[in-house]
């Protein structure tokens, strides 16, 4: 269960980002129910287009509750907002090759695309 809500606050984060405003007027109900459908479908798509077996799948899940764990690290305790910016840009670094050693990069950038193409479908941009 703390995984699938860290995944989805990765998802939060990708969407709110996106489309800060509508995102911004929905009740927290609204927001966990959107961050866990998107969940789902990104879940459906790892596991049945890219072939991802449980255990990467959990190491997925792992691989991105780090992150957000990162990045909270670093807003609290980073100095200034350029500091802040440099040790995020490492942590995405880190991230993508992580992500690259589970599920290669290949499926990484296919992945990349159907979620970008999601959250522009969303926003409508």
């Amino acid at each position: 269960m703390k995984k699938t809500i860290l995944f989805a606050l990765i998802c939060i984060l990708a969407i709110s980002g996106v489309n800060a405003q509508k995102w911004a007027d929905l009740s927290n109900e609204q927001k966990l129910s959107k961050a866990a459908g998107f969940r789902e479908d990104n879940q459906k798509y790892l596991k049945n287009t890219l072939k991802m077996s449980p255990t990467q799948l959990d190491d997925i899940d792992n691989v991105n509750i780090c992150f957000i764990s990162s990045l909270d690290r670093i807003d609290r305790y980073g100095k200034d907002a350029t500091a802040k910016e440099q040790y995020a840009k490492a942590a995405l670094a880190a991230r993508s090759v992580q992500l690259d050693a589970i599920m290669g990069s290949a499926n990484r950038e296919k992945f990349y695309d159907y979620v970008l193409a999601k959250v522009k479908k969303a926003t409508g941009k």
